[in-house]
């Protein structure tokens, strides 16, 4: 019988943790959300924070993906040196982290979300001292009370966002990670009332002459919903990818 040690000399098994998927179902996995998304002529920028594997997220891009998303400076500078071009941190950018962002903005399109003046000034110095202008999406919180402004706070940050050099209102982010694991039933009708509400916001956004060019967020667990919802111009699923 071959020994253990032989075994292991001959087969190298990889270093671990190491991520193993089944290449087949992954394809698939990248297939059915890009053609879910493009049936509906919703823009796919899937999430990075799940995989971190700028190889995957080449495959991604090369599918039709307009972006990645990621959730940390130190994760857009990995995906942007890896040749991903065009990145949005969807989480708080801490004071620091802005001249890094726009460091890599001389590199490819980048953006980030801002929930308050303070980081929309701070983005804007930064921006301006890189000589590059970075994208700017309004967060809105949707009920985590994580990050973000309230809904009817929106508009006064948009316009001030709007009014500041260096920065491109570029729309905004609505991310409801507390619907994703919800029951089917329950998801569905949290997931209808939001909408509804993120609806309306829009609406106020246009009529503040605000338009956003793009309304981004939803994940894997409300990818259906976001896509039949006929709000969101952009659906940043992570997830998905390695799904059995």
């Amino acid at each position: 019988m071959q020994s253990l040690t032989d075994f292991l000399a001959r087969v190298k098994p990889p270093v671990t943790p190491a991520l193993v998927v089944r290449r087949a179902v992954m394809d698939a996995n990248l297939a059915a959300m890009q053609a879910a998304c493009d049936a509906k002529g919703v823009r796919l920028r899937a999430h990075g924070k799940m995989h971190k594997c700028s190889t995957l997220a080449r495959l991604q891009i090369d599918g039709g993906a307009v972006g990645l998303c990621c959730q940390t400076v130190g994760e857009a500078e990995s995906l942007v040196h890896a040749g991903i071009p065009d990145v949005l941190v969807t989480a708080p950018v801490p004071a620091w982290g802005w001249l890094r962002l726009a460091a890599l903005a001389r590199m490819a399109r980048v953006g980030a979300v801002i929930d308050s003046g303070a980081q929309a000034h701070q983005a804007s110095t930064a921006a301006l001292a890189a000589g590059v202008v970075l994208d700017a999406y309004v967060d809105i919180d949707p009920g985590m009370a994580r990050a973000g402004v309230a809904p009817g706070a929106a508009a006064a940050l948009a316009a001030e966002i709007s009014g500041l050099a260096g920065l491109s209102y570029a729309g905004i982010q609505a991310y409801c990670g507390h619907h994703q694991h919800l029951a089917p039933a329950e998801r569905a009708e949290a997931h209808a009332a939001w909408s509804a509400r993120l609806g309306r916001l829009v609406a106020e956004l246009q009529v503040a002459g605000l338009t956003p060019a793009q309304v981004t967020g939803g994940g894997t667990g409300t990818a259906a919903l976001d896509l039949a919802a006929g709000v969101y111009t952009e659906i940043q699923p992570g997830s998905y990818a390695v799904m059995d």
